[in-house]
């Protein structure tokens, strides 16, 4: 993702205090509810705020950049979410100053599919830049602050070329209906990262067999990919974006693609100075069905692994056996 959406600290000595709340706010009543609503896929504008906060010699590339990235995420939003959504039947696309409209004008007929950006909240004594990509599908009469459901971009550290595969809007989209249907399924209202550790839970032992593709850059630098591959005990392999782009959207068989995404912002400070930093999970998700099959989204004393958005060959020691996190 573009540093204009993931401008990141360096920090040390962190606060778990975690800026982004994983929780949504639609019920299994609210999904039944939108599935029967026309989509609108919302068309991203430029914001005139951010136009004249970057409109400086110095903001140039990040002006760029911001502008690049709302014209390359209209285009692939346009064809990738009719060719991976299926919950709504009848889909539009409409601007955001059009949906705005409507929502003013107390309307009430459809669902939204939009990007957002969760900022931090402020909390803790610093206010930061900081921010996380999202994807939401909520109900238009709700703002932007209360999404009925929401799933976390993936995040593509050394990309060159787009911010956003192919595979990347696959299984965010698909993942999302995922947790949906699981929703309305069992009338219990799972968040994110919840549904996606029971899934983990339920599935990773079906990684057995499978070969798991994994991008080059998730190990950390000057670790050993043979140890790695060794400490996984399975077919694990290190690959470029475009083999994981291609497994995935062409539903490999036998194979499973690695993932990661940010999804908060922990604060904390090193003596008398205050720092933060986002925090990443890492998603392990079949070719062929799209299933979670291992999460890797550490808690408690183990917090502090989140921090980095690679992995350790210890790591894959722990996705070897199934543990999760």
């Amino acid at each position: 993702m573009k540093k204009v959406f993931l401008a990141v600290a360096m920090v040390m000595g962190l606060a778990t205090n975690a800026q982004i709340s994983p929780k949504f706010n639609g019920d299994p009543e609210d999904f039944q509810d939108l599935k029967k609503r026309t989509l609108i896929v919302e068309v991203l504008e430029e914001d005139p705020k951010v136009l004249k906060k970057l409109d400086k010699p110095k903001k140039a590339e990040e002006l760029k950049e911001y502008q690049s990235f709302i014209k390359e995420f209209n285009e692939d939003f346009r064809i990738y979410a009719p060719k991976y959504w299926t919950l709504n039947s009848n889909i539009e696309y409409k601007t955001t100053t059009e949906i705005d409209a409507l929502q003013k004008s107390k309307n009430k007929s459809y669902a939204v599919l939009r990007f957002i950006l969760l900022n931090d909240n402020g909390t803790h004594g610093l206010k930061t830049n900081l921010n996380v990509p999202a994807l939401a599908y909520t109900r238009i009469e709700n703002n932007r602050r209360s999404a009925d459901s929401k799933i976390y971009l993936p995040y593509r550290a050394l990309s060159k070329g787009k911010s956003l595969l192919e595979a990347d809007y696959k299984y965010a989209l698909e993942t999302l209906q995922a947790n949906i249907n699981w929703i309305i399924k069992n009338d219990k209202t799972l968040h994110f990262d919840k549904y996606a550790e029971k899934m983990a839970e339920e599935n990773c032992s079906k990684l057995k067999g499978k070969t798991i593709l994994v991008p080059d850059y998730v190990l950390k630098d000057g670790r050993s990919k043979e140890q790695a591959i060794k400490n996984y005990g399975g077919d694990l392999k290190f690959v470029s974006d475009e083999e994981i782009n291609n497994a995935f959207v062409t539903k490999a068989k036998n194979t499973a693609v690695l993932f990661v995404a940010p999804y908060g912002i922990v604060k904390g400070s090193a003596v008398v100075v205050q720092m933060s930093t986002l925090v990443y999970f890492k998603v392990v998700a079949d070719c062929e069905t799209g299933e979670v099959d291992y999460l890797y989204m550490p808690s408690g004393f183990n917090y502090g692994a989140n921090v980095s958005d690679k992995m350790t060959e210890t790591e894959f020691k722990t996705m070897g056996n199934c543990k999760i996190l």
